[in-house]
This record gives structure tokens, C-alpha cells and sequence, in this order.
């Protein structure tokens, strides 16, 4: 058997094994994502609270890796086999937090890694704001293994038990998020004898948000200070 039809024959049962993956848990992926976003929410609120910032200050965002973007991502790397997908890929499922101000989202990393509700996988942290890569992307990454009821059955019987989920959670600001979202959708449209120069450029608005993230840290203090002088109003009112 040749090698082109081997590799043919792999990418199609890959395939099919990914098709009848989502097909049968599809739902309850959008369920753990749904989880995931919530108890983010929840920190959140108690941090936007605990510093006197506007509750938009910080917002999540969470969702299921498409089939389609699976099935590129295995494209990428070969076509790997997998049993369950997580053996090939930690985002699976994915969050994002997107805080207005650069110190918030060190704030908020604390407050992850201090609750219960999340088992945060060893020396998966990736501060990609202390150390850019090297196009300037600007953000921190880490894996959270995240708890949530499964129903399975068991000697003819349906039980409830608990299971985990690998999930990548992703932490960054407006200014960062607003980058990257730009350079995802212009990347595939620059031609390849503009590619350096378009590297260098995109490294350049990076490093100048980063500069702008540091001077938007006066107006974090501005609302702070607002929001301790309405409460000193409201308490005297009372």
C-alpha cells in the first residue's frame, strides 16, 4: 500500500472519528462551555466589586472549538490518533477574559487560581504579556481542568458523577484583544513578499498598545476614585 494512500486513509478515519465525536457530544460541550463561562462570571463580579470598577470592566467570553476548526488543527499537525480529542488539543473548549486594564488581568489570574471550582494543570501559565511572542501577541494562557456533572450509565442504571474537562482559559485586555482579533483576520490576506513587512508592523501596534495599556492604568484610578467617593456619598445619605 503507498504511502499518499496510508495517509488518505488515516485523514479519513480521523475524520469520521471527529464527525461522530461531535455529533454525539456536541451538546454537552456547549454545556461545559456554558459552565466555564459562568463561574468566570462569578469571579468576575466579586473582583470588579472588591476594586471599584464598573462590572464591564471585566467580561468573558467562552466556546467550543468547531468541527471545522478541529479537523485544521489536525491538518496541521499531521493527523494525529486520538481516542477523545483532548489527547490532541487542550482548547477544546476555550475562554476569554478581556479586561479593560492591563493590572486586571493579574487580578483576575489570582482570583482563578484561588478558587476551587477550577484544578489549574501544572506549569501550563504562559504570561505572553511580560513576554511577548515574537509578532507581539500580548496575553496570559492557562489550562483548568473544570469539573461538571456527567450522566453514564451503570448496570442498566443512569447515575450522575462528576467529570473533568480540560479547558484553555485566556486572559488579556481590550487593547490586546482588539489586536489580535485584527491580525487573525488580515494575516491570511497579506501577500507572502509583504509578510515581513507586515510582521514588523504588527510588532510595532503591539508594542504601542502595550505603552497605551500601562497609560489607561490613570483612568482604572479615575473610576476607582469615583466609585469610593459615591459610596462615601451613599453612606452619608443613609
Amino acid at each position: 500500500m503507498t504511502e499518499p494512500r496510508i495517509q488518505k486513509e488515516r485523514r479519513d478515519f480521523l475524520t469520521e472519528r471527529a464527525i461522530r465525536f461531535f455529533d454525539c457530544y456536541g451538546e454537552e460541550l456547549e454545556s461545559i462551555s456554558q459552565l466555564l463561562k459562568i463561574r468566570l462570571d462569578q469571579l468576575a463580579s466579586a473582583y470588579t466589586v472588591e476594586n471599584k470598577l464598573p462590572r464591564k470592566a471585566v467580561v468573558v467570553q467562552s466556546r467550543v472549538k468547531s468541527l471545522a476548526s478541529f479537523l485544521r488543527k489536525l491538518e496541521k499537525t499531521d493527523w494525529p490518533m486520538f481516542g477523545y480529542p483532548t489527547e490532541v488539543i487542550t482548547d477544546l473548549i476555550g475562554a476569554r477574559v478581556i479586561c479593560w486594564f492591563v493590572d486586571d488581568c493579574y487580578g483576575m489570574l489570582d482570583y482563578i487560581q484561588a478558587t476551587t471550582q477550577f484544578r489549574i494543570q501544572p506549569r501550563s501559565l504562559e504570561d505572553y504579556i511580560i513576554d511577548p511572542k515574537r509578532t507581539g501577541y500580548r496575553a496570559i494562557h492557562l489550562l483548568a481542568d473544570v469539573s461538571y456533572d456527567r450522566v453514564k450509565t451503570y448496570r442498566e442504571r443512569r447515575i450522575v458523577v462528576e467529570d473533568r474537562m480540560i479547558c484553555e482559559i485566556q486572559i488579556r485586555t481590550k487593547l490586546q484583544n482588539a489586536w489580535a482579533e485584527f491580525t487573525h483576520e488580515v494575516h491570511c490576506k497579506i501577500p507572502s513578499e509583504f509578510q515581513a513587512d507586515y510582521e514588523t508592523t504588527i510588532t510595532e501596534i503591539a508594542r504601542r498598545l502595550a505603552a497605551e495599556d500601562r497609560s489607561a492604568l490613570a483612568v482604572r484610578e479615575i473610576l476607582q476614585s469615583q466609585t469610593e467617593k459615591n459610596e462615601l456619598e451613599d453612606f452619608r445619605n443613609d
